[in-house]
């Protein structure tokens, strides 16, 4: 379709922009921009030269010169003017060139608002370009003007980017820029673009200084951003170019279609056909709709609307005269459609196409109306006028209505000035709903029956018929009086043919029973019942006799029925015309002329008889009465059958027949030839087509002619018209302000438009002719079917079903019927709905086709549709039918569904909250499947009667082929559980309501769960420090926290699922069971505040929120008078806690992701002595609700106090019958300011121990002992058990100085054989959960890789290690780190390295070490490391040295003060200056014995100048824990895990003889452990028992000796194949070696085996290692030489026996030699590998195996944390190239050599250590903490 032409315009202005300028967009909508539009060049005014301001002057900031010629001067003028308000004073410096030069500089002097005009004169030798610069000297500076010689050139300049307004696909843009000649030549252009743009003028010719604007249009066809480059070239032979951007923007317009002021029948859903219904409109009337444009896009959105093309212009009844126009983006446009009927009772459809520009899309528009006529009815159909007397008259009244709402014209067929009946008015319009009351005249002209049936012509309207009968009588003649029901047995006579009879022989028949008589009186043939049949009156108009064609045979007829006498001006007379009266019945006839006296027009004669059958001639008279006249008139005349003239003569009523009405229509003139017929004035309303009738069927359209005029009309119908149709009436007059309603008739023939053209000629002047053309055609049987009769349907799932909409039209005007019919065999297959049906003229019908296959196959119908015309009558046969055939193709195939996720995961879904998601759907089958979804609950089985938790927003669908479909699964569990569900489907067929087998889809699964939260670590700061990691784990009970925290919440504690305010009172109703206590010690009142920080995580897998809430955070905040006047105690304790802020946690609420770990700080202000509580309620979203009893003690200075968390203490459980049970430890904590001393009291363990068979059950190892302030004390405990029970024990602790205690110790033992795997043999259960936690204290930039150590179970003398990391956040503050260690009761803790220093934004990594003792025992240590900023600590390094400094030189410096010595004069000025006042004395501060964390405030004496304090460190918490438990425990429990410890055994020191000889006067038995007398005998009793046992028995006797003379066993692994291979060559000899000299070897291996390793790592001073270094060494080399000698010793010896061995003559010397040689070398082999056996059981040796094997995985460890090796990443294999030099020989093959001093020395140097990776550089001394 062609694209309009239309501008976008559509936008009132588009912009046009460039990086240097902008200017409007023109626009010309409507057209095309021609060239001499766009031609518009111009020249630019001269350019101004650019100046410049500078300190007040103003210069030109360039003279450029132009247009010069060689051997010329040019000279331009350099004005200088002052702006400022002073004189200007400057000097200038000539050019530098000899081509610019001027007058001799000379100062110059600028008074105010002066100028100075300076001559540079430019003198070229040469054509090039010049330059140079004019310098000019002021006060404040230097500045220059540039001078600038050109050459002339071509130079055309454009803006660099133009950017058109956005547009509408197939709409058109346009942009204008300016094309600047800035150079000195005129300029030819070419310019060079690409689509979518176009550029005018293209080319062009430029002078220099020209402007020609150049206009771009943009006409889109795709909706992209176009960016394209358009180049102009010029200049000579077009090399040079100048471009420009052309940017530009297309989007496809669209436009939303509504109807506006809808009505009930009105269609305007959106996605279906809209239907634009007018309803019922009024024939001539024209109706209007309006419907509605929106432009929902950015852009103008023109658009044009079609109307179908097929239907016949001049039978459009539907216009729009908007056939194209533009809305503006984001605008409405109303649109108006006229419907303006002219069919009657015809419902018109049309369609209207709106169309969009691009035609990317079209909305159809269906527009429907009915067309209504006037409804025009008179009040009977029969007037009466019964009998009158001749020379009377008589007058009736007859109103006619219309009782439609449009106006009606009307008009009688009756010349009423001519005719004895009369009607007035004739003629007459009536409007809607209108009636009128018409007058009936009777006047006979003599005395017969008269009888006149007179057509109302209506226009637009079938005519009416009016039926006029009355009786005139006179003094002779009596007529029979006809009466209205005569009329209907004559209409029923007219049908049965009698009415051909005149009255006497049908009463003769009558009489002769040859006629009878019907129930309703009239005559009838016996055997025949004919009634009136019911005729239409456009027929009995038309076929009224006077016509070829008649309905029945008329009684009578005249010829001719219309005589034109022309013109007869006169004076003569014009010749009578001849007329022919017929007589075509049985009887006589009497015809009568009814004529007036002032007629121009008489028949002669005017009364006549006519025989039956017979005719008579008449004649016609024309007598103009006066000249230039018109006349036509109707002659009318009444024949009646003769024996009716006498009523005697009728004997049977119902014989009575009417009298015929005869009319004869003349016309003539009385105009001369040589004068003019007046002008008519006229309007004619003459339609173009004929009305579509069933096929051989006549149509019927009326005319409707107004006189316009003043004057007389005449018309009548031209001779030379068309045949094939027929006008009545033919001739006539109408008076002025009358109209004429014409009746045309034809009968269409062809299904081809044929064209009727007639003509009416007024006034009887040729020249006043009237053209009418009317179209006509028989409407043909047939449809335009769609898709070229094919019909495809998509590929269909067996048992389901597919349609396709198939559309056919039915081009003709009249209504039809369809029917498609189906094979039978297919009806199973295929079926149409609807399958029969009525299609409306020019309507486009869809029907659905439905095909269902049976089986996997492509299947062909052929259905055929046939079509007849409607209307027709139930169960009648049409006359004629047409039928189409078409084909249809479908295929039956098989199809299933599928999903992308067999396995759908919901994750962790909280309890009680929805989750949704999408499942995606695919069909990647070819048909379009119908489904329908089950979800099935696997788990956990639930009660039918409970709603799954997982819904599906719908269950059925429909997926076209090769797509996907998304459906919304919406999971709401509602308890903690493990959920799945099973999504079948099954397809769904569309004929019956079987459902397709069901099939797994896929799987979901979900988990539901409550929000977990758990405590990680606790570290205690301020004055709780001193509370050990345990201690506290136990005081704020996190084990029991953490327990319900795991737990589900109640529903009772769901109440309120998020923290809310929901209590009036002061202490809030709590909704939770779950209380614990968090009890943050006691400390001195006004001491630093208790903090606690806890290290929260979340520890499940959704988001949680978390709050501490305090009474007044759950309390409404309620009015003054609302509040509670009187408050309890508890209350006001409760109130005086939060108003002082003694409980604070910081933050008090948050939000933690799944694995997210945050820091709380409790704090406890100690403000006011005694204990403090406060409830605070703990609260998880959606989770749980604990309530948490917050204590806290301050207590009174210099008061003793000791904080007892509980009066039990549980032991960890301990199997019987362990030997060695591990020792347990109890924690006392000093909770005053002044240290305490503790007794426990063991007489009660005594007891307990006499209960259990005197066997220790418990042990204390230190009952006495002294705890400091604010720190914990460990008391050791054993429990032993003996038995599977629980052990009690109430030890009172009694604390000098204050209260005592009784504490129920309780502990467990257990038979591990019994308890199997369940025995509680595990380590410390409070310290697993902060395993991998790293708790960072607030506002500190400083942290460890991990705030806790669990080492777990491990073995007794083992040594265990740890690689953390200190890690240093600061950006610029380098801090140093010293390590603080607690000496240990048992086993060793150490830190390498103990200091150090971190510079910014590094990390360190450090090795914590634990070195287990003897003793199995659980250890709990907390390791702090106190962290400097380093200037803060080397400032006060500085500031100590200087204050050390000072107090030495008080300390030295004294003053003489002699008062009575008077200074002198001069002295003064003789005496030195000191630059430093001298600093007050240093006064000795007071030492308090109190932890300096406290901070008491105690009075201390003033000094003028104290001793600086070291700045306060950061602390760093570092808790480690282990059990380590006896080697054979171990093994028997964690034997799989022994592999993984070192243990270590310390080496035996070498002492001097002095050191053993005191030690042995030192040792004593006193030394040892007391033994009671019982444990001694038992002792001494089992050892004789034993002994002599031994001494008695004889087969022990035996077993000795035997071991004694036993030979050295041979094994495999003592076998070699050198040996074999010798013995095997040597068996013929006869040579033994004697085996048993090698037992020097066994011996001496031996005894190497019971050599002890002296090294020791080096960790104690430097002096004591180098001793003992020393000693190692000489140990070393005395024990290898002893070595070497043995070896030569044992070689000589067996050298010997060996000689002496052989028995052989000389011939074998060379064998035995070589024997002698491999044997020499098999000893010394296994010489090497017993002393390598024997390093290698040696401690030593392990020792350092052991550091080396830490020291590489610690190097490993770093690099791996700096990123410089992944470990992660897979190994690279080299492929090395094959060797071709031959193989060393390994040390293996070469004899082995004792080690040298070399190797030794080099074991001693590899026995060092390497720690290059956790070496860091020592620190200064001004680097070391205090």
């Amino acid at each position: 379709m062609a694209i309009p032409t239309i501008t976008s315009s559509s936008a009132a202005m588009s912009a046009y922009s460039s990086s240097n300028a902008s200017a409007p967009v023109r626009t010309h909508p409507g057209r095309l921009t021609s060239y001499m539009d766009t031609q518009m060049c111009f020249s630019k005014k001269q350019e101004k030269v650019k100046k410049r301001v500078i300190w007040g002057i103003e210069v030109a900031e360039e003279l450029q010169w132009k247009g010069w010629e060689l051997g010329q001067e040019i000279t331009k003028n350099l004005v200088l003017k002052n702006l400022s308000f002073k004189t200007q004073k400057m000097k200038y410096r000539p050019p530098k060139t000899k081509f610019f030069f001027t007058v001799i500089p000379q100062p110059i002097l600028l008074s105010p608002g002066i100028a100075l005009t300076l001559p540079i004169i430019f003198r070229p030798l040469e054509e090039k370009e010049y330059k140079d610069q004019l310098w000019f000297e002021k006060a404040e500076g230097t500045f220059c003007v540039d001078l600038r010689a050109t050459l002339p050139c071509h130079n055309l300049i454009c803006p660099p980017s133009l950017q058109l307004p956005i547009c509408a696909m197939g709409d058109m843009a346009e942009a204008w820029f300016c094309l600047d000649n800035v150079g000195d030549l005129p300029t030819c252009f070419a310019w060079e673009f690409s689509g979518p743009f176009q550029m005018l003028p293209a080319t062009g010719l430029l002078q220099p200084g020209q402007t020609c604007q150049i206009q771009v249009t943009f006409q889109p066809l795709m909706a992209v951003v176009y960016e394209v480059q358009a180049t102009c070239w010029y200049g000579e032979k077009s090399q040079q170019q100048s471009s420009i951007q052309l940017q530009a923007t297309a989007k496809c317009a669209q436009l939303l279609v509504s109807i506006k002021q809808k009505q009930p029948e009105d269609q305007d859903v959106e996605g279906f056909q809209k239907v634009l219904h007018f309803g019922s409109v009024a024939v001539g009337c024209t109706a209007e709709r309006q419907i509605r444009l929106y432009n929902p896009s950015v852009v103008s959105a023109p658009f044009k609307i079609e109307v179908a093309p097929d239907m016949l212009t001049k039978d459009q009844a539907f216009s729009c005269p908007t056939a194209s126009g533009i809305v503006p983006p984001g605008g409405k446009k109303y649109v108006s459609v006229f419907f303006h009927p002219e069919t009657l009772d015809v419902r018109t459809m049309d369609y209207l196409s709106i169309i969009p520009s691009g035609s990317a899309s079209q909305t159809l528009l269906k527009v429907v109306g009915f067309c209504r006529g006037p409804d025009v009815s008179l009040q009977h159909c029969c007037v009466n006028f019964s009998w009158v007397n001749l020379g009377e008259h008589s007058k009736q009244p007859l109103w006619i209505e219309n009782k439609s709402d449009c106006t009606a014209y009307f008009q009688f067929a009756i010349d009423c000035q001519e005719s004895v009946f009369s009607i007035r008015p004739a003629f007459g319009t009536l409007v809607g709903k209108a009636r009128m009351t018409l007058h009936c005249d009777f006047q006979p002209t003599h005395p017969i029956i008269y009888f006149r049936r007179v057509a109302c012509l209506i226009h637009h309207q079938d005519p009416l018929f009016l039926d006029l009968i009355g009786t005139c009588h006179s003094d002779s003649t009596k007529p029979a009086i006809l009466r209205p029901q005569h009329l209907s047995w004559y209409r029923t006579h007219l049908v049965r043919g009698l009415s051909l009879y005149p009255p006497d022989i049908l009463g003769l028949m009558l009489s002769e029973k040859k006629l009878a008589q019907d129930k309703n009186g009239a005559l009838m043939i016996p055997m025949e019942d004919l009634q009136s049949p019911l005729i239409p009156p456009m027929t009995e108009y038309f076929l009224d006799g006077t016509s070829d064609l008649a309905i029945f045979p008329p009684p009578i007829s005249i010829e001719p029925v219309e005589v034109d006498f022309g013109a007869c001006p006169g004076p003569e007379h014009p010749n009578p015309v001849p007329v022919c009266l017929m007589n075509h019945t049985k009887g006589k006839i009497t015809v009568v002329w009814t004529r007036k006296s002032d007629c121009p027009f008489w028949m002669t004669p005017e009364t006549c008889d006519v025989p039956p059958l017979k005719s008579m001639a008449m004649r016609l008279h024309f007598q103009p009465p006066h000249p230039n006249c018109l006349h036509v008139v109707e002659l009318e005349a009444f024949a009646v059958y003769k024996v009716l003239q006498n009523f005697n003569n009728i004997e049977e009523d119902c014989t009575v027949c009417p009298s015929w009405c005869l009319t004869l229509r003349a016309r003539g003139h009385s105009y001369g030839a040589a004068l003019e017929h007046h002008i008519p004035q006229y309007f004619l309303d003459a339609p173009k087509l004929f009305p579509a009738v069933s096929p051989g069927e006549p149509s019927y359209r009326s005319l409707l002619l107004i006189n316009k005029g003043s004057m007389l009309l005449t018309f009548n119908l031209a001779p030379k018209s068309s045949s094939d149709i027929s006008l009545r009436p033919t001739s006539g007059i109408v008076a002025p302000g009358a109209h004429q309603i014409f009746l045309i008739c034809t009968y269409p023939k062809g299904n081809s438009w044929k064209q009727h053209i007639f003509y009416l000629q007024f006034n009887f002047c040729p020249q006043y002719l009237k053209e009418v053309s009317m179209q006509s055609r028989e409407e043909p049987l047939q449809l335009q079917l769609d898709t070229y009769k094919t019909i495809f349907f998509k590929p269909t799932q067996l048992g389901c079903s597919s349609t396709s909409s198939f559309t056919f039209r039915n081009p003709s005007r009249l209504p039809l019927e369809f029917e498609w019919r189906v094979s039978h065999q297919h009806r199973k297959m295929l079926a149409v709905q609807p399958a029969r049906g009525l299609i409306q003229p020019s309507e486009n019908f869809t029907l659905t086709w439905t095909f269902s296959p049976l089986e996997e196959t492509k299947y062909l119908f052929r259905v055929g549709v046939w079509v007849w015309e409607a209307g027709l009558p139930p169960n009648s046969k049409p006359p004629s039918t047409t039928h189409y055939m078409i084909r249809l193709v479908g295929v039956g195939i098989s199809g299933s569904l599928s999903t992308k996720e067999k396995e759908l995961d919901l994750g962790n879904v909280m309890v009680n909250s929805k989750q949704s998601r999408l499942l995606v759907l695919l069909n990647d089958g070819n048909c379009s499947l119908h489904y329908h979804l089950f979800l099935e609950q696997c788990s956990p089985e639930g009660i039918s009667n409970d709603p799954l938790a997982l819904q599906l927003d719908r269950t059925e669908g429909k997926m076209p082929p090769r797509s996907q479909d998304t459906i919304c699964l919406t999971a709401c569990p509602n308890h903690r559980s493990q959920f799945s569900w099973t999504i079948s489907y099954s397809l769904l067929p569309h004929r019956d309501n079987k459902v397709g087998e069901k099939q797994e889809l896929c799987r979901v699964f979900l988990t539901a769960v409550y929000p977990s939260l758990s405590i990680l670590d606790a570290c205690s700061m301020g004055s709780a420090q001193g509370i050990t990691r345990k201690h506290l784990w136990h005081l704020f009970s996190l084990d029991m926290l953490n327990s319900y925290l795991a737990r589900d919440p109640s529903p009772w504690e769901l109440t309120y699922k998020v923290p809310s305010r929901h209590s009036t009172s002061q202490i809030p109703p709590v909704f939770t069971p779950l209380k614990l206590d968090f009890n943050f010690g006691a400390a001195p009142v006004e001491a630093p505040a208790s903090v606690v920080l806890l290290a929260l995580r979340n520890s499940g897998v959704v988001p949680l929120d978390w709050a501490f809430l305090f009474p007044s955070d759950q309390q409404i905040d309620l009015e003054l008078w609302a509040e509670q006047a009187e408050f309890d105690c508890t209350e006001l304790h409760q109130m005086r806690v939060q108003d002082n802020d003694i409980f604070s946690i910081s933050p008090k609420a948050g939000s933690l992701n799944p694995g997210q770990e945050q820091v709380v700080e409790f704090k406890y202000s100690h403000l006011f002595i005694g204990t403090d509580r406060l409830p605070v309620l703990f609260k998880v979203s959606h989770g749980r609700e604990i309530l948490l009893n917050f204590i806290g003690v301050t207590v009174k200075l210099e008061q003793k106090y000791v904080h007892f968390t509980s009066t039990s203490h549980q032991f960890i459980p301990v199997p019987i019958g362990d030997t060695l049970p591990p020792r347990q430890i109890y924690e006392l904590y000093n909770g005053g300011s002044v240290p305490v001393t503790y007794e426990i009291q063991t007489d009660i363990l005594s007891q307990v121990q006499e209960q259990n068979f005197d066997h220790p059950i418990f042990s204390c190892l230190n009952p006495q002992g002294e705890i400091q302030p604010g720190t914990t004390a460990q008391v050791l405990w054993i429990f032993s058990p003996i038995e599977a029970k629980t052990y009690t024990a109430d030890v009172p602790i009694h604390i000098l100085g204050w209260n005592s205690a009784i504490i129920c110790f309780q502990g467990v033992g257990y038979d591990p054989h019994v308890m199997g795997d369940t025995a509680p043999f595990h380590t410390i259960s409070w310290d697993n959960s902060s395993i991998h936690s790293r708790l960072v204290v607030p506002g500190q930039n400083v942290f460890l890789s991990q705030s806790h150590i669990s080492l777990g179970n491990i073995p007794v003398q083992s040594k265990c290690r740890r690689l953390l990391f200190l890690n240093n956040l600061s950006k610029n503050e380098t801090i140093v780190f010293f390590w603080q260690l607690k000496p240990l009761n048992f086993g060793k803790v150490s830190v390498s390295p103990m200091r150090g220093k971190v510079a910014p934004e590094e990390t360190i990594p450090f090795v914590v070490t634990l070195s287990t003792s003897v003793h199995a025992s659980f250890y709990s240590v907390d390791l702090v490391c106190k962290v400097y900023q380093h200037d803060l600590l080397k400032q006060y390094h500085k500031d100590l040295q200087e204050w050390k400094d000072e107090k030495m030189r008080q300390e030295v410096e004294f003053t003489i003060t002699d008062r009575t010595v008077r200074r002198k004069a001069y002295c003064t000025a003789c005496e030195p200056m000191r630059r430093y006042k001298t600093l007050p004395p240093i006064k000795k501060q007071q030492s308090l014995n109190r932890p300096a964390s406290w901070n008491l405030k105690t009075p201390k004496e003033e000094t003028s100048w104290p001793c600086p304090q070291p700045p306060s460190p950061g602390m760093l918490y570092l808790g480690l824990t282990a059990r380590a438990h006896a080697t054979d425990y171990f093994l028997a429990n964690f034997f799989s895990d022994f592999c993984r410890f070192f243990l270590h055994w310390e080496l035996p020191k070498r002492k001097h003889a002095r050191e053993d000889l005191e030690a042995s006067e030192k040792e004593s038995p006193d030394m040892w452990v007391p033994v009671s007398k019982q444990e001694k005998q038992l002792l001494v009793d089992c050892l004789t028992t034993i002994i002599r046992g031994l001494l008695e028995d004889k087969t022990f006797h035996e077993a000795m000796d035997q071991s004694l003379v036993e030979q050295t066993p041979y094994f495999r692994q003592f076998w070699n194949e050198q040996s074999v291979r010798f013995m095997a060559q040597n068996s013929s000899l006869h040579i033994m070696p004697d085996l048993s000299l090698s037992s020097n070897s066994w011996e001496d291996r031996e005894g190497k085996e019971q050599e002890e390793d002296t090294w020791r790592q080096g960790e104690q001073e430097g002096g004591e290692g180098e001793e003992k270094g020393e000693e190692e060494e000489e140990l070393e080399e005395e024990e290898e030489e002893e070595e070497e000698e043995m070896e030569e010793e044992g070689m000589k010896e067996k050298e010997e026996k060996l000689a002496w061995t052989g028995t052989e003559p000389t011939s074998q010397e060379s064998l035995k030699r070589q024997w002698q040689q491999q044997l020499k070398v098999m000893v010394e082999e296994e010489q090497e590998q017993d002393q390598k056996e024997a390093i290698s059981r040696l401690p030593a040796f392990a020792n350092l195996q052991e550091a080396l094997l830490e020291n590489m995985i610690q190097n490993i460890l770093v690099e791996a944390s700096r990123g410089e090796v992944v470990l992660t990443s897979r190994p690279r294999v080299i492929a090395l190239p094959p060797l071709n030099f031959p193989r060393i020989p390994t040390p293996d093959m070469l004899p082995a050599a004792p080690l040298g001093p070399q190797q030794t020395e080099m074991s001693r140097l590899v026995a060092q250590p390497p720690t290059d990776s956790m070496r860091k550089p020592a620190p200064s001394r001004s680097d070391l903490p205090p």
